[in-house]
């Protein structure tokens, strides 16, 4: 089917778009907002500095701009300072566990900067078992030939299998963090003192930053290393924070990333992350107190017990001490006491003996 032509004649498309913009659009949205504004703003209203003699409406699109540049510029402070406010409410509120302090912290994180991963990691331990220390064999004298292993029998030619040990290793657990789903940090565990550099902020106090994070090694964190196709300067942040006691150790880390965006992030972020992870440790602080109390009082029985124990076994001693000098007097005296009836026999026989 052939379309059919317009009736109307086709008109030429304009050059450029300012051109189009010039012949079509300003002509109808000048009138329609220069009618608008009359309307809506009076004629005193918020006249740019400078511009007074030239009327508010002499250039209404300039005027309009400018005004809404302004209230932009206005609203996007305010904005931002009350999610900031917010932000550090909802990370100092009372939570009823670890955990809800904890979840609190990073999506207050989380809505203050934006697109990012936050995760909180506390300080804890795992057991390991690793070979135990195999004991240095002795120095056999010099011309003694050395003796060949023996193996175990039913084992000819396999080697026997290493003696194991259980040890206590450091690591950082994650507990918390922004991802929508909780279960994607389930079981993740850190070993600081060997992994990464995030060991430097429990060991140091201080807080971490790292930029152009995507092209550091992997050793730093677990997105280090996939930095194909990501330009240098787009390569995201990763910040530490450490998380302290009242007595300043540390106890765990808030790390923040903007891998999603791969944005540098500036000082103020990293300031708001300081000061949102020391309203974690104020909204911690109740749960902590409990558990050193807690703690306190069961070192003080365990002390009590412990001497205690320690008297029990002294009056043991003592008892078996003079249990054991009255034994010996006691012999003594028996072995040192005369017998007049005896003597007398004794006498008797000596005398027939003698007749």
């Amino acid at each position: 089917m052939v379309a059919e032509e317009p009736t109307s004649p086709r008109q030429p498309l304009p050059v450029t778009a300012a051109e189009y913009l010039h012949n079509h659009v300003y002509p109808t949205l000048e009138p329609a907002l220069e009618a608008m504004l009359k309307a809506a703003f009076p004629a005193d209203a918020q006249v740019p500095e400078g511009e007074e003699e030239k009327g508010i409406l002499e250039a209404p699109l300039v005027w309009l701009a400018k005004y809404l540049k302004e209230r932009n510029t206005e609203n996007s402070a305010k904005r931002d300072q009350d999610i900031w406010q917010a932000a550090l409410e909802l990370a100092g509120s009372e939570g009823d566990s670890y955990q809800s302090v904890y979840s609190h912290g990073v999506a207050a994180a989380r809505s203050v900067l934006w697109p990012c991963s936050v995760v909180i990691a506390i300080k804890d331990e795992v057991t390991e078992e690793v070979p135990a220390t195999p004991r240095e064999p002795e120095p056999k004298p010099e011309g003694e030939e050395e003796e060949a292993p023996v193996t175990e029998e039913g084992e000819e030619g396999e080697e026997k299998k290493p003696e194991m040990k259980e040890v206590r290793v450091p690591v950082l657990r994650y507990v918390a963090t922004s991802h929508p789903d909780g279960r994607s940090i389930e079981g993740w565990v850190l070993r600081y003192q060997e992994q990464g550099r995030t060991g430097t902020v429990i060991a140091s106090g201080e807080t971490l930053v790292v930029r152009g994070a995507a092209h550091e090694e992997e050793k730093l964190h677990f997105f280090c290393g996939r930095s194909k196709g990501v330009p240098q300067e787009d390569g995201g942040c990763y910040c530490a924070v450490p998380l302290k006691e009242v007595d300043g150790s540390v106890y765990g880390v808030l790390a923040m990333d903007t891998m999603l965006d791969g944005r540098v992030i500036g000082d103020q972020e990293i300031k708001r992350l300081e000061e949102l992870a020391a309203a974690v440790d104020r909204a911690r602080e109740p749960f902590a107190a409990q558990d050193r109390e807690k703690r306190r009082l069961e070192e003080e029985a365990a002390e009590a017990a412990r001497k205690e124990e320690e008297e029990r076994k002294r009056l043991e001693e003592e008892e078996a001490a003079a249990a054991a000098a009255a034994g010996e007097g006691g012999e003594e005296g028996e072995g040192g006491r005369s017998f007049p009836l005896f003597s007398l026999l004794q006498t008797q026989l000596g005398e027939v003996d003698e007749s």
